[in-house]
């Protein structure tokens, strides 16, 4: 049973990040079952996924802004602005260089597709599409949203999910699915977790050139890299603080302490207690950290609180007694699996 509570929990898990717990406490339930409005908020949760975008889950969802509005913009170009014919292959990094992913048909229609018709989705396929700062704003094409299968060099970027009989799906049908709203930022992972907590992009001016991006004079990328010309970290760099992976031998390349005021920061300071969930955290910080952990998925690892000067991380790898009553699966959080 516990095994397959754990497989049940990976499929959602595989996209969580995070689960920020914010128990208002001058809302309370307390006030009695006949109040009304606001007030009978007693706590707010926040459940991040991420890497999906929301057609490829809830493309089909009825009545959300979905497929069935993409029109011209399922259409995808080369990098020449050719409309490919049919779509290049689903490739699969298993292999080095990566080769098609034999699963998939190597002449899918030019629109998107049922990536389950293929692959279950209880099923791993590899390809980790691209998705950095720089490159994602040319899939994104100005707008023309026609370039993500030519900068990912796959088809995999027009699949999508039936995800209807799954545990997450039904929260979408109990509660608000908000199908307009969008990322934060440009990027991967750690830039839209900062994003999250404080709307602000970390920085790093002495970041050194290997992992710097270069661009021209008009702005166009010659290298790629995780912090911007101007010192701006857009995507993986670790934090000096613990914890960080240990394979990072050179301290050079560990972006310092920020000191931006975050959403824990403001919650504090009005008195409403909080907490940050994040699976194998407690393993990661005494430095036996999970193969599955994700580092770069901690942002409240990074910053410094603004007036304490200490970190401002009430995070725990397991559940509250508040959370447990409410979610009594939150102590089974997931490792933060970024594919």
């Amino acid at each position: 049973m516990k095994s397959k509570t754990r497989n049940r929990w990976s499929l959602i898990g595989s996209m969580l990040g995070l689960a920020l717990l914010a128990a208002v406490g001058r809302w309370a339930w307390a006030e009695g079952p006949q109040t009304r409005g606001p007030e009978r908020i007693e706590h707010i949760v926040i459940i991040y996924l991420e890497n999906r975008s929301f057609d490829n889950l809830y493309g089909h969802f009825p009545g959300a802004n979905g497929l069935h509005d993409a029109s011209k913009t399922g259409t995808q170009t080369d990098s020449q602005g050719q409309v490919y014919a049919t779509l290049p292959p689903v490739m699969s990094d298993r292999t080095k260089p990566p080769e098609p992913d034999k699963r998939f048909p190597a002449n899918l229609p030019n629109a998107p597709f049922l990536i389950d018709r293929y692959v279950p989705n209880h099923e791993k396929y590899a390809d980790d599409l691209v998705r950095s700062y720089y490159k994602q704003q040319e899939q994104i094409h100005a707008g023309k949203m026609d370039r993500f299968v030519a900068v990912s060099g796959s088809a995999l970027a027009m699949g999508y999910h039936d995800i209807s009989r799954t545990a997450l799906y039904r929260y979408a049908e109990r509660y608000t699915l908000a199908d307009n709203f969008f990322h934060g930022a440009f990027g991967g992972s750690l830039l839209n977790h900062f994003w999250l907590i404080c709307a602000c992009t970390p920085r790093f001016e002495n970041a050194p050139p290997a992992i710097r991006a270069v661009l021209d004079e008009k702005g166009n990328l010659i290298k790629d890299g995780a912090v911007t010309p101007d010192g701006r970290v857009v995507f993986t760099v670790f934090t000096v603080n613990t914890p960080h992976p240990s394979t990072v031998k050179d301290a050079s390349l560990l972006m310092p302490p920020e000191i931006m005021p975050t959403i824990g920061d403001r919650l504090s300071e009005k008195g409403i207690s909080w907490g940050w969930f994040s699976g194998g955290w407690n393993d990661a910080l005494a430095g036996n950290a999970d193969p599955l952990f994700q580092f770069n998925h901690q942002p409240f690892a990074c910053p410094l609180g603004p007036r304490t000067n200490i970190p401002a991380t009430p995070i725990s790898s397991r559940a509250t007694s508040t959370s447990a009553r409410l979610f009594p699966r939150l102590n089974e959080a997931p490792y933060g699996l970024a594919r």
